[in-house]
């Protein structure tokens, strides 16, 4: 005859849950001091496991931290560096003659300005302290948004966006924020996809409480060696042309985002075939408490 035993850390969190399923040879039930072991077992395996998660956070608070003081000096200097430039070319818009090697270099200088500018956004963003801003939305509408917002983006490259849910799934979250995350998958799907690709956005009840987003695309995939790099900043792999040319600040910022919903952030590609980015976020106010950017302000 099976005996089973299912138990459970007291007081925590996130509890882990143990089964224990077999026979004893007295045939005779489980004892209360083997039903207390195996309580033992359970408590042990929580404390080594929120230990981790514990030691993960403290890992990754101190990552951000540095970095987002070095990203803060290095917008900063070229903040100041750039302004003279940036003002002299829109004083001498449309003075060189078209076609001539003057009216090239003028336009070559204007788009290196823009990507500087684009850069140190991206840099101030991800230096900058954050509180987020909880309130209630509908995902779905959300990710409408977000397709409207990458729409020219994805008509330059003839890709198409689609989202392949239509079942409501409310999240607490601050919309903003959720957005640029969700956004920056999106472009980055956009920027690996081959013309006439399509990208899609999928959202999915995991266990209960927790919500998923995902972002599939078609395109060239990321190489295994690669894949543990893809959250360090000013990583990009991302040098094939001016338009798409990457700051490695995106999936960094991304990151910080999820961070600050307590949620999760994977990624699955294959080379060839394409990539799937998987965002786990808490969808009720209980099921997190919020967690402020710990970001030394500027």
């Amino acid at each position: 005859m099976l005996g089973l035993i299912v138990t459970a850390p007291r007081g925590s969190p996130t509890p882990s849950l143990v089964l224990a399923l077999g026979t004893k040879t007295s045939r005779w039930p489980f004892t209360y001091p083997e039903i207390q072991r195996v309580q033992n077992l359970a408590e042990l395996m929580d404390n080594i496991l929120t230990h981790a998660r514990l030691t993960a956070q403290a890992a990754l608070k101190a990552k951000m931290e540095h970095l987002a003081l070095m990203s803060r000096g290095l917008a900063h200097d070229l903040k100041n560096l750039i302004t003279p430039v940036s003002a002299f070319i829109m004083h001498t818009d449309g003075r060189a003659t078209a076609d001539t090697a003057e009216a090239e270099v003028h336009a070559a200088a204007k788009r290196s300005v823009q990507m500087m500018t684009d850069y140190i956004r991206e840099a101030l963003f991800f230096a900058s302290r954050l509180t987020p801003n909880f309130e209630r939305v509908e995902l779905t509408t959300l990710l409408k948004t977000v397709r409207e917002l990458t729409s020219a983006r994805a008509a330059l490259r003839n890709v198409e966006v689609i989202i392949t849910s239509s079942e409501p799934f409310a999240l607490t979250v601050d919309v903003v924020l959720l957005q640029r995350l969700v956004a920056n998958l999106v472009n980055n799907a956009i920027d690996a996809s081959t013309q006439g690709g399509k990208i899609k956005l999928h959202c999915s009840e995991r266990e209960s409480g927790w919500v998923r987003i995902e972002v599939l695309d078609e395109g060239c995939g990321i190489p295994r060696e690669n894949l543990g790099r893809i959250f360090e900043p000013y990583f990009t792999t991302k040098h094939f042309g001016d338009d798409v040319r990457g700051f490695g600040l995106g999936l960094t910022i991304c990151e910080k985002i999820v961070d600050l919903h307590q949620g999760t952030i994977h990624v699955r590609s294959e080379v060839g075939r394409g990539t799937n980015v998987m965002v786990d976020l808490p969808a009720a106010p209980s099921a997190f408490s919020v967690r402020a950017d710990v970001t030394a302000p500027a």
